[in-house]
Parts: structure tokens; C-alpha cells; sequence
């Protein structure tokens, strides 16, 4: 290697050796402490604005058509017995629909639980506008893609998603009473 090649390698070998030596300027972010929900960035694959047009499996066998619900607002939750979320889920759908009533509300939760044993006691689905899914093979949940439980959606009156909250309460209840009550308007 001739002189003026070896002072341009070693030249570059010492730029490149500054660079990769070089203090950073802020430190590492915190990480997250171990107990913290993950939460993806996109609980389903589909977004704000999209029709949503499925068939919810019925705990009682039967089958709901999300379409045959258009003209009020829709809340679609896909959900376990097993979280601590089940009871406070059903205690905020049960004020929504006392507050607005089945013939501008309907509330359709459903067990993603292997077994319908987990499913008891029921819960108490004593007011109208309220139905109970069974999804215990995933269907519904693959197809719309779901990457956390609980998750559930707000569907205005056309059926068009206008909300997605995914994470634990009670952050998640409040963004989704407020997404209730501002699809539901005045």
C-alpha cells in the first residue's frame, strides 16, 4: 500500500472511530416499568371512517348483523371474563343506555373466553339495547385483526367507526363514553 493511500485508510479509520465513539447528547429513554399495559399503536385493522359490516356470534347461538343496528350508535367490545374490566364494562354500558336509551344505543359485548363457563355468573343484561357475543374460536376477533383485549369500538349511526379505545380503565371508559356521547349528539 502505497504512503499516501496508507494516511487516507488510517485517516479514515480515525473519523470513523470518532464517530462511532462519540458521546451521546441525551440519555436512553426510561423503559417502562414491568407491570405497564403494551398497548399497539392500531388495537384493529381498520381505522376512523370505516364501515364496519360483520355478524357478531351470539352467546344465546343466534347471529347479529352489525348493519341490522344502523340508525343508532353501536358499541362493539371485544373482551374476556378473566379482566378485571368485565364488571366496570358492563357498569358503564348499563348509565349509557339508561342516560340514551335502545332506540339511539346498542351495546354488544363479546367473550373472546374459551369456555362459557368463564362467562359465569352472566352478567346482568336486565336493560334493552344490550347483547351478549360468544367468540370463543376468534373468528370475529381475527378478522378484524385485534391486537388487544379489551378493545372496543364506537360505530356512529351509519355504521362508520368514529372511535377506537383499546387499554385498561379507566382512561379507556372515559374516552368512550365521551365517543358515545359525542356520536350521539345533543
Amino acid at each position: 500500500m502505497s504512503p499516501p493511500s496508507r494516511v487516507l485508510l488510517v485517516a479514515a479509520l480515525a473519523a470513523l472511530t470518532a464517530a462511532c465513539t462519540r458521546p451521546q447528547t441525551a440519555p436512553p429513554p426510561e423503559p417502562p416499568p414491568p407491570d405497564a399495559p403494551v398497548l399497539p399503536a392500531q388495537p384493529i385493522r381498520h381505522a376512523a371512517g370505516e364501515v364496519l359490516d360483520l355478524t357478531v356470534p351470539l352467546l344465546a347461538g343466534a347471529a347479529l348483523p352489525l348493519p341490522n343496528l344502523r340508525g343508532r350508535v353501536v358499541v362493539l367490545e371485544l373482551t374476556s371474563a378473566a379482566l378485571p374490566s368485565w364488571p366496570a364494562s358492563f357498569a358503564l354500558y348499563n348509565d349509557l343506555l339508561r342516560e340514551y336509551g335502545s332506540a339511539r344505543l346498542a351495546v354488544v359485548v363479546v367473550a373472546l373466553d374459551h369456555d362459557r363457563s368463564a362467562l359465569s355468573p352472566e352478567p346482568d343484561l336486565r336493560l334493552h339495547g344490550f347483547e351478549l357475543g360468544w367468540d370463543p374460536q376468534g373468528a370475529l376477533a381475527a378478522r378484524l385483526q385485534l391486537a388487544a383485549v379489551p378493545t372496543a369500538l364506537v360505530l356512529g349511526r351509519d355504521g362508520r367507526i368514529v372511535h377506537v379505545a383499546s387499554g385498561p380503565a379507566p382512561e379507556a371508559s372515559r374516552a368512550l363514553g365521551d365517543a358515545v356521547r359525542a356520536a350521539l349528539g345533543p
